[in-house]
């Protein structure tokens, strides 16, 4: 015979069975005539609680006959209702039913009943709550206990009713209270809606009125409302916009005079104050009535002299820099160009991000034991003092390394991984800065193995004899996983073809870190939405994952309308309309005009960067096109289309055929041979191909990265046209982040042009260099051969430039960045000409990613200008576009 094994669930079962049906039974007749039907209730748990929660009927029965009351069970199938349990009760010959729900929220359980009266009166509702399902005995003893007190007492809540309410609504009123009809009469809950309704702050007194009525008790809640605000004035402000501090409060006109919510629109103006340097402003209130009933609220507000921070201590430091240790602070006393960068107003959010840049600083440099305290903040006079107190403590070196965990790679390997080794061999000081990279980079190679849950930690051991550190990484791998579904959210406008094609992960691959990461960059790079975040969700299946791509679609839409001067087409009006996610399908639809009194341009383009969802570029686009240079005039009619296809993660191939109708006009008739050649009606057929390498981390303020462009225009010959030549370009982008968020950013660009069997290369094709767009410091095309009959411009058949700059932050949160820089470039006659000799400037500059789009304002001074009769000052503007 085998022996009986119980768990402990099923354990818990019997126990409440026996609870059931053997628990002494104090009454069995019955108190009063009364009977009630037990029902059974509806169970919301668990599906491993159900069992335990469907036995409340027969604990729940057990416990009336307890209390002395008659009970009858039933357990019929379907749906309940009042009507269906009247009808049972009375073919039970009972006086009322019992039935109900009994939920799980979280891990406790509310057992809600309704006890329904076979003949007259309305059900009552009674409620219990267990902690946790082992409570559900005490729980079903506490309803019992209740339902008696209705039955026996008569002591029911028959109705609610609010006396003395002017302005607030009955219903609202009695909403805040938690006693409501049908419920049993407790005191202590009575006394608890009492509190609750007066803090609820609308009213200047509260009393509770019980009255006997048939069939139980009557709860009258007796107000006196506060005011109502009949205007609300602002008294004795001057630095901050009256309407600003209205806007920022809750309270408002027509409302109850709520003291809680008025405390915090004070605070609120407070603040105001204090984001503006006002850190001793006072705020109060007063009020002006003439009826009880309403009130005028007048905020009155004491403005002080306005505070900027005058100095920021660092006490304790005798062993770092102190002024780079300052340099890491966002807190920073107020300077003359404060006006444009914010600085000496003090952020209190920031002191504690301060605090933490304080010891990261330490802790990158080997001095682990670095203490921080909690900054002080000194209002003078004349201005704030924020102190900052350090204990620096003992510096360390970097000891031993090793692993330890789930290995999947020998330790030479790892090595080869982390970089805190290098420390080690050079006896450098410990970098905690280098340990949280490592444990990243292995969490990393982990990811892109498919352990997608992989964790690296790191313990400590300080060798305080030796001043050293050692370090010891251990990697739990756990298990690998592959994807399960990619699923999307959020994408209101953008369909999800768009971007389920940029991912990199599919549903049934195998998990890759790396990949999603690149997947996250692909998506930012599209600019379609304000926030993408990848998510990895784990499933009931340890082996498999959810990807959430949760994204939220931003305006991709923009009109614009204006006017502006640029140094290359004067004074300027011009307007596009643009759509760069046209029906959520990613196409790119846009038309651009621009006239001035020396060009005019208006160009139509459309283009789809995945045809049908392939990894194919199409687009097309038409012009119409009018320039008057110095020497001539030329129209253009023309139009382009182009197609693209990746090779590769960061590499594009692109082709693309321009065929052009154009008219060269008002010569002179001693112009260069160059330019009369030119001269009448022509036809431009070209093709171009070009390979782009892009692994820049932006698509339009990279901070790393590489954008390497090679191409070829080929035209006339096979292609016909008047035109005959061929075009070779190289252009190469390198940025690399500095420290103190600087970007450095190297560009240099070189072409030359070759005739393709036929005549001499239009004029118009030549380079000419100058201008914001290459060597700054010098008009725009003014770098070029010159006729040495004429002296006219005529454009080189070669061209270098190159562009080094430092680009450095002045405002991140308006986006106005500045840079210095040097240019070097020049334009050759022929190719053979080439040599070292440029055209040199160096300058600087600011650049506003504005609303309008991009701002740039750039002075240049070109070092060989007068030797060239040249002006050597140049200021280049351009906004938003090219046109």
């Amino acid at each position: 015979m085998h022996g009986l094994k119980f768990t402990g669930r099923a354990a818990l079962y019997a126990i409440l069975a026996v609870l059931a049906f053997t628990l002494p039974s104090h009454a069995q007749s019955g108190q009063s005539g009364t009977k009630i039907l037990v029902l059974p209730f509806a169970v919301n748990t668990a599906s491993d609680q159900k069992g335990i929660a469907a036995s409340l009927p027969g604990i729940l029965a057990e416990n009336l006959r307890r209390e002395g009351i008659a009970v009858a069970t039933e357990k019929p199938t379907g749906p309940m209702d009042d009507q269906t349990a009247r009808r049972l009760a009375s073919a039970a010959k009972a006086t009322h039913a019992l039935y109900g729900s009994v939920s799980q929220i979280g891990e406790a359980l509310s057992i809600d009943g309704r006890l329904v009266p076979v003949s007259e009166g309305a059900p009552l509702s009674v409620f219990a709550q267990a902690k946790e399902i082992m409570q559900l005995e005490p729980a079903a003893k506490e309803l019992a206990g209740k339902v008696r007190g209705l039955l026996v007492t008569g002591d029911a809540i028959v109705d609610v009713a609010v006396e003395g309410n002017q302005i607030l609504d009955k219903d609202v009123i009695i909403l805040k209270a938690k006693t409501q009809v049908g419920q049993p009469y407790d005191p202590k809950s009575v006394n608890d809606d009492l509190k609750r309704l007066f803090e609820t702050g609308y009213f200047d007194d509260v009393q509770i009125r019980l009255e006997n009525v048939p069939g139980g008790k009557k709860l009258v809640f007796v107000v006196k409302e506060k005011p109502r605000i009949q205007a609300i004035g602002v008294i004795g402000s001057g630095e901050v916009d009256q309407d600003k501090i209205l806007e920022t409060m809750s309270t408002k006109s027509g409302s109850i005079l709520n003291l809680k919510v008025l405390a915090e629109d004070l605070e609120k103006i407070r603040e105001l104050y204090r984001k503006d340097g006002f850190y001793k402003t006072e705020v109060n209130y007063e009020l002006e009535q003439t009826d009880p009933r309403i009130a005028r609220l007048n905020i009155i507000v004491k403005e002080p002299k306005k505070l900027y921070i005058r100095e920021v201590k660092i006490e304790g430091v005798s062993q770092v820099d102190a002024d780079e240790l300052h340099d890491e602070l966002s807190t920073s006393e107020r300077r003359f160009w404060s006006w444009v960068t914010g600085s000496g107003v003090l952020k209190e959010e920031m002191l504690e991000r301060d605090a933490a840049a304080i010891e990261n600083f330490y802790a990158n440099r080997g001095y682990v034991d670095i203490k921080v305290g909690q900054p002080d903040v000194e209002y003078g006079d004349e201005g704030i003092t924020v102190v900052f107190r350090v204990n620096e403590g003992d510096r360390y070196k970097v000891g031993q390394v090793s692993f330890g965990g789930d290995l999947l790679m020998d330790n030479d390997a790892l090595l080869q991984i982390i970089k805190l080794d290098q420390l080690a061999e050079e006896g450098a000081y410990f970098d905690r800065s280098v340990v949280r990279d490592d444990l990243n980079l292995l969490t990393e190679i982990y990811g892109d193995l498919g352990y997608a849950f992989a964790q690296a930690d790191v313990d400590l051991m300080k060798n305080d004899a030796e001043k050293t550190i050692d370090v010891a990484y251990t990697i739990n791998k756990g298990r690998r996983v592959y994807i399960r579904r990619v699923l999307i959210e959020g994408n209101d406008k953008t369909r999800d073809n768009v971007i389920r094609r940029e991912m990199r992960l599919a549903d049934g691959d195998l998990f890759s870190g790396n990949k999603v990461r690149r997947s996250n960059e692909r998506l930012d790079r599209l600019d379609y939405f304000e926030k993408v975040d990848i998510e990895t969700v784990p499933t009931e299946n340890p082996t498999e994952v959810d990807l959430k791509v949760k994204v939220k679609d931003k305006n991709t839409g923009a009109f614009s309308l204006g006017a502006g001067y640029s140094t290359y087409d004067s004074v300027f009006f011009g307007g596009s309309v643009e759509e760069r996610n046209l029906f959520g399908k990613g196409y790119n639809a846009k038309f651009q005009g621009m006239i001035s009194g020396t060009s005019s341009r208006f160009i139509l383009s459309l283009m789809n960067p995945r045809f049908n969802d392939t990894n194919l570029t199409t687009g097309i686009s038409l012009y119409n096109l009018y320039k008057r240079y110095d020497d001539y005039s030329k129209e253009t009619i023309g139009g382009k289309l182009t197609f693209g296809y990746p090779l590769g993660e960061y590499t594009l191939l692109s082709w693309a055929y321009r065929l052009d109708r154009y008219r060269v006009y008002n010569t002179n008739w001693y112009s260069s041979s160059v330019i009369s050649n030119s001269e009448g009606t022509h036809w431009s057929s070209s093709l171009t191909a070009e390979i782009d390498r892009d692994t820049t981390d932006s698509s339009t303020r990279p901070t790393k990265g590489t954008k390497n462009t090679l191409s070829l225009e080929y035209a006339g010959g096979i292609l016909q046209g008047s035109d005959d030549f061929i075009r070779p370009t190289i252009t190469s982008n390198y940025f690399h982040p500095l420290p103190w968020d600087l970007v450095f950013h190297w560009r240099g660009s070189a072409s030359v042009l070759f005739n393709n069997g036929g005549g001499d290369i239009p004029v118009f094709e030549r380079f000419y260099l100058g201008g914001i767009e290459n060597v700054r410091g010098y008009e725009q095309n003014k770098i070029s051969p010159k006729d040495s009959r004429t002296g006219e411009r005529i454009g080189g058949r070669a061209m270098f430039f190159t562009n080094i700059e430092t680009i450095y932050p002045i405002s991140k949160a308006n986006g106005i960045w500045g840079l210095v820089f040097f240019d070097a470039g020049n334009s050759w006659a022929e190719h053979t000409d080439m040599d070292w000799d440029l055209y040199k400037s160096v300058g600087a500059g600011l650049r506003w990613y504005s609303p309008m789009g991009l701002i740039r304002v750039e002075y240049g001074y070109g070092l060989d200008a007068e030797a060239n009769d040249l002006w050597p000052h140049q200021i280049g503007f351009s906004m938003g576009q090219s046109f």
